[in-house]
């Protein structure tokens, strides 16, 4: 019976070690975007991104699926100005999103509706960076139907150490619930003020 020398041994455990890596690395999600890339095909949360949303104090989120359509179901039981502030329920932007829109006057489209138990008649939507907090954003009234908002923000500052798309639905008692399916954010004009990354 045929036996592998010794000497053979490790470079050929060191290559199929590197193939198995190579193979594993390639079913993973190698999706870092360029900042042209970010900037050309903006950044979205549908169907399976929604998962990224994070709650603050006084809200709650969770993943639903009706046949073919999925959302996240946004509750809140305080409203943003009461106790500790936070985003409320929102999206966290890369690193990499920050500076690709850093200096940017933005849009962002919100698909939502009132949930059908529950529901809230509208819904705050939000954007948040330096120079861009609670006041800048906008309060729209909510259907039964998904319907899509939008709201365009511009910072007063040039650098940015994050970025956060927040909503929070209106809190009254058991009038307090919404469904969102989508977010889309488009980074548009350079603001004047500041210079190219």
């Amino acid at each position: 019976m045929y036996s592998l020398p010794d000497w053979a041994f490790y470079p050929i455990a060191a290559l199929a070690a590197a193939g198995m890596v190579a193979g594993a690395l390639s079913y993973g999600d190698n999706s870092v975007r360029s900042p042209e890339e970010i900037l050309t095909d903006g950044i979205l949360f549908e169907g399976d991104s929604l998962n990224a949303i994070t709650t603050g104090n006084g809200l709650t989120a969770r993943i639903l699926r009706e046949g073919e359509e999925t959302f996240a179901r946004i509750d809140a039981v305080r409203g943003p100005f009461d106790g500790i502030q936070s985003a409320g329920a929102f999206f966290t932007l890369t690193p990499g999103e920050v500076q690709a829109i850093q200096g940017r006057r933005v849009r962002l489209r919100f698909t939502v509706r009132t949930a059908p138990e529950f529901g809230a008649p509208g819904v705050r939507l939000n954007f948040f960076a330096p120079g861009v907090g609670q006041n800048a954003g906008e309060h729209v009234e909510t259907g039964d139907q998904f319907e899509t908002f939008t709201l365009e923000a511009a910072s007063s500052v040039c650098s940015w150490e994050f970025g956060y798309i927040g909503l929070w639905p209106d809190w009254g008692f058991e009038s307090n619930t919404i469904d969102l399916e989508r977010v889309e954010l488009t980074a548009l004009e350079r603001l004047p003020e500041c210079p190219d990354n």
